[in-house]
């Protein structure tokens, strides 16, 4: 047996801390926004460490103040919907503006700010699996449709997979993701790491961050075609945050990050058509600017209003399903 449960008692309710010890990797999840709070991988020299930023108690998580989107389901709608309205089937819709006269991750109320459901389905030796569910109702955040959304966490003692689902019972927009920042050193800064994105393509956006144009990568600083170490971009670019469009269809690798100077590497690999990059530019206390890398694997930012970067609609009787790895490697 590998899962235990921990109640926790916290503003915005008691929700559960679940506990996953593979012995050569260590996880802690949260039924508060199906989050992934804690992961522990081995480095170089087999000695277990956290890769992944973490608020001190679990309780803390429910602070939005502090927690921005640490590990959560994104939803319904992961990164940005200009000006917060969309137009779906010819009728407008209004919701929830929380980011620079955006709508961001669903809302000042997403999914990862909700508590979810949750039943363990594995629970072995050297395998573990929950499965998280949520119901959003019609008008949640300003979005159309009742929503019922889950995400399962597979984790085996070198990976965690997670796999979307979400149905609707009138047309909605949709666009899951996790929100993991990763930083595989357990330091304060991401400089050394080396990150590598298979995609000729990016999306430019305004100072908000909204999409207005596709740019080639080539010749550029977003260039991360082949494996980059993160200090200089950082300083030439004051931090990523942007959407890479992925070479390719289907399930595949969307980003591959390590840390040489102690021997670690995840490497993302989803069927998302795009992977949103973010340096932790903005991160506060207790954390520190560009402690971490977030790689979320998701629909394009303004899907609903810009379907030229894919369509980001779901209708009654079809389904929603997104699959993404995280791999650790050692060495």
């Amino acid at each position: 047996m590998s899962v235990t449960i921990e109640p926790i008692e916290s503003a915005a309710g008691p929700f559960a801390a679940i506990n996953i010890d593979l012995g050569q990797l260590r996880v802690q999840l949260l039924s508060l926004g199906a989050a992934i709070r804690t992961v522990e991988v081995p480095d170089a020299q087999g000695v277990l460490g956290h890769v992944h930023l973490a608020l001190p108690h679990p309780a803390d998580h429910a602070d939005h103040a502090r927690n921005p989107h640490l590990g959560g389901t994104l939803g319904r709608f992961a990164n940005r919907i200009a000006h917060g309205r969309f137009t779906l089937d010819g009728q407008e819709y209004m919701l929830d503006v929380n980011n620079d006269g955006n709508t961001l991750h669903g809302g000042a109320i997403g999914f990862d700010r909700k508590i979810w459901e949750y039943d363990v389905i594995t629970d072995t030796a050297d395998e573990a699996s929950l499965r998280f569910t949520i119901t959003s109702p019609d008008g949640d955040m300003g979005f159309p449709g009742q929503v019922d959304a889950d995400v399962t966490y597979e984790v085996s003692p070198t990976s965690i997979t997670m796999r979307y689902s979400a149905r609707t019972d009138r047309p909605t927009v949709i666009n899951l993701s996790n929100h993991g920042y990763w930083n595989l050193a357990g330091s304060h800064s991401v400089a050394g790491h080396h990150l590598h994105v298979a995609a000729n393509r990016r999306l430019v956006t305004d100072t908000t961050g909204i999409p207005v144009e596709a740019d080639e990568v080539a010749d550029t600083l977003f260039d991360l075609r082949e494996p980059s170490v993160l200090g200089p971009i950082i300083e030439a670019t004051e931090g990523l945050d942007s959407c890479y469009l992925v070479d390719g269809e289907g399930f595949r690798q969307m980003a591959h990050l390590s840390a040489p100077a102690i021997g670690r590497a995840l490497t993302v690999s989803s069927d998302a058509p795009g992977v949103q990059v973010y340096t932790g530019n903005n991160l506060g206390e207790p954390f520190v600017p560009f402690q971490s890398v977030s790689l979320e694997t998701q629909r394009a930012p303004d899907a609903p209003n810009q379907p030229q970067w894919g369509s980001a609609v779901l209708r009654p009787g079809k389904a929603y399903e997104s699959k993404t790895v995280l791999k650790f490697t050692a060495g």
